[in-house]
């Protein structure tokens, strides 16, 4: 149990350990390197809250991390730049970098109240009851797990050595530099006989905390070949993701009695043969030498298992093996796909750049049509090894095909399937999905607004073109689906407030997002559906020129320009948005005077709930009242007639509207505005939608 949490401004974790496996031939064992834990360190922001700057000490290595309480790894969202917190959370994270193991993982609470991060710093309880046998050329250790509820594992040396015991760390997906908790204890092999060895064990939690070392004395000793009873574990060298088959040889006087197996089992050989939750395999390894591991995941298969023997003599032996053949993970999704419709020779040619993953092995694409209205049923999906593929006999008459193209690997594991969009007929009405069409109007700026507005302003006249609008505030799904992250730290919730986390938490809004983060997705998004994009960026609008979205404010970015007449993905103009929002109605809010009808806001919710689960206003638009405010184009600035129709020319900040789940009901009126600095992420609460051209 933890008692002791000391208020820091710098957290470090577990440090970098050089280890080598505890297995039949321990000097064989090439000893394995780990990036160095990751580190925190808190900053007062002010009103902003905490500032919270992560690194680790392993050159050229990468941080991911979480804040919603799932163990971090390579796909989690990567840090690029200090995070600014306004509430309690919990971070964790590792630090990984190619070719060596990935570090434990580090743990820093974040208080807003003391503008500090909390760490563990009480050492575990130390292992009990701690023996020695000695026997031909190896030690068994065993001992009596300490009580404590975190456990990491116990780290095991002798004579001065470095950590010898190895296991697997489901968690991580990676090996720790302990012996696992359950097993009890350890074999140390490869010793010489007649040498006095001193073993030291100590236990660490997952805080890295360890404690004093408990230490035993043994002596291998050679034995008479016919007495003893010997096991020997293999597997095949090859990667599964279904089962693999565990080869036992034993070498014995008598004949074979029972044979158990455990993962993280006892290694004491009348503890595991007696433990109930043992798998008896005695049948199958007396028939065919070998019994058969089945997995549905590699935290399931991977680890240590430890296999117990009692012959008809009573002679009684364990010994153990480290699985990490088991392989779910699939390879990454494919990038950069690339679409080309001829009317001419009535083909689309797809073109994509493929994981660099060794084991990748071919994508498979399927796809649906749509005639304007409805997607056809999907394709049988094919297989394509290469990174280009010709559909022919596409026809001219539907609006659209849309491609679902997944990566997978030799044994078939398959990544997310990444969709592609091409347009075929433009003449066909071809609202995109989840969207909805806002007529066009002409401003006269005579016009009477109520409630008042400070865009449509008596003289300014100006047009509002027909635009479709999505339907929806884009959700944490969409956006991790095309950024790969997801950046949002709101509480989330579905309809009925129930706290949702991870993925069950993909139809809320995204939140904690820049201007310049908005502008990235909206041509990635653009690009990947073979549209134009609108956004230009020092000559480009392929945001992989534009380098790393900034964390502070930057000119070149603020210089960005917009092509109003792309068929791209954008944010909307401040008058756009507000036309939409009103929706030719007279209400304070979007599609309602009674606010709790259409908006969530800090009166009836905690977080951001699911889209799309209050009232929609009269076109068809939900949300644009409450849940997170969302970014507009336009720079911030006083509006007068001469004002044109893009919004002001000056002005540092950006416009945001509609209000968020934290605000008061004031700042989801439809005619409500402020702005925010187009770096800022965090305090803000805000969101986006997008909008495309109708014309």
């Amino acid at each position: 149990m933890r008692t002791c949490l000391r208020k820091i401004g710098i957290v470090a974790a577990i440090a970098v350990i050089w280890i080598a496996g505890c297995k039949n031939t321990v000097e064989v064992e090439k000893e394995k390197s780990y990036a160095s834990a990751v580190t925190f360190k808190a900053e007062d922001a002010g009103k902003a809250g905490v500032k919270i700057t992560m690194a680790t000490a392993t050159e050229g290595a990468s941080i991911f991390y979480t804040t919603d309480g799932k163990e971090p790894n390579a796909k989690s969202v990567k840090y690029s730049a200090p995070l600014t917190f306004d509430k309690d959370v919990e971070i964790k994270a590792i630090a990984v970098k190619d070719g060596i193991e990935n570090s434990p993982v580090s743990v820093g609470k974040v208080s807003i109240k003391t503008k500090t991060v909390e760490v563990d710093e009480t050492a575990p309880a130390a292992v009990t009851n701690l023996t020695a046998t000695a026997k031909d050329s190896r030690v068994l250790l065993t001992w009596t797990d300490a009580s404590d509820s975190d456990i990491y594992g116990y780290e095991v040396s002798y004579s001065g050595s470095a950590p010898i015991n190895r296991a697997a760390l489901p968690a991580l997906n990676v090996k720790s530099m302990m012996a696992a908790q359950g097993a009890g204890g350890c074999y140390v092999s490869g010793l010489t006989n007649g040498t006095e060895y001193t073993f030291t064990v100590r236990t660490m939690d997952t805080s890295g905390n360890k404690s004093g070392g408990v230490t035993v004395k043994a002596t291998p000793v050679a034995v008479s070949a016919n007495s003893p009873m010997t096991i020997a574990l293999s597997v095949p060298d090859a990667a599964t993701n279904t089962s693999l088959d565990v080869k036992v040889e034993v070498t014995t006087a008598a004949e074979l009695k029972k044979v158990v197996y455990k993962k993280n089992g006892s290694v004491n050989a009348k503890t595991l043969l007696s433990d109930t939750g043992a798998e008896d395999v005695t049948g199958s390894v007396k028939s065919n030498g070998k019994f058969t591991v089945t997995a549905a995941s590699e935290a399931e298969g991977n680890g240590t298992y430890t296999v117990a023997v009692l012959d008809e003599s009573g002679r009684e032996e364990t010994e153990q093996i480290t699985i990490g053949k088991f392989d779910f993970t699939p390879p990454s999704k494919v990038k950069n796909v690339l679409a080309v419709y001829s009317n001419t020779h009535n083909e689309i040619i797809l073109n994509w750049t493929n994981p660099s993953e060794s084991d990748f092995d071919h994508v498979e694409i399927s796809y649906t049509m749509n005639d304007g209205t409805t997607d056809s049923a999907r394709s049988q999906a094919e297989s394509v090894k290469g990174a280009t593929k010709t559909f022919t006999g596409i026809d001219g008459t539907k609006a659209y095909y849309t491609y679902y193209i997944a990566s997978a690997d030799k044994l078939g594991n398959k990544s997310a399937e990444v969709k592609h969009k091409v347009g075929v007929n433009t003449s066909v009405n071809n609202i995109p999905e989840g969207f909805v069409k806002v007529p066009d109007t002409l401003i006269t700026g005579m016009e009477s607004w109520t409630p008042s507005s400070e865009v449509f302003v008596n003289g300014r006249s100006f047009e509002i073109k027909s635009f479709y609008m999505s339907d929806h505030e884009v959700t944490r799904a969409e956006y991790k689906a095309r950024i790969e992250s997801d950046p949002s730290t709101d509480d989330a919730y579905d309809k009925d407030g129930n706290k949702l986390t991870g993925d069950a938490a993909g139809k809320n809004p995204v939140n904690k997002v820049s201007w310049y983060d908005a502008i990235v997705y909206c041509n990635r998004l653009s690009i990947n559906e073979n549209l134009t994009p609108c956004y230009k960026i020092d000559g480009s609008t392929n945001p992989n020129d534009w380098g790393t979205v900034p964390s502070s404010d930057d000119s070149t970015w603020n210089a960005a320009t917009c092509d109003f007449d792309a068929d791209g993905y954008r944010l909307p103009t401040e008058a756009e948005w507000e036309w939409a929002a009103r929706s030719g109605e007279n209400y304070t809010y979007a599609g309602s005077d009674n606010i709790d009808e259409v908006a969530w806001y800090d009166s009836n919710t905690n977080g951001t709930r699911d889209v799309k689960t209050k009232k929609k206003n009269g076109y068809g638009l939900y949300d644009m009242s409450g849940n997170v405010s969302e970014w507009c184009w336009d720079r911030y600035g006083s509006i007068t007639s001469s004002t044109p129709a893009a919004g002001s020319e000056w002005g540092s900040g950006r416009c945001r509207r509609g209000g968020s789940w934290n605000d008061s009901a004031s700042y989801a009126q439809v005619a409500d505005r402020y702005y925010s600095y187009p770096d800022n992420r965090y305090y803000i609460y805000c969101g986006f939608r997008l909008v495309r051209n109708a014309d």
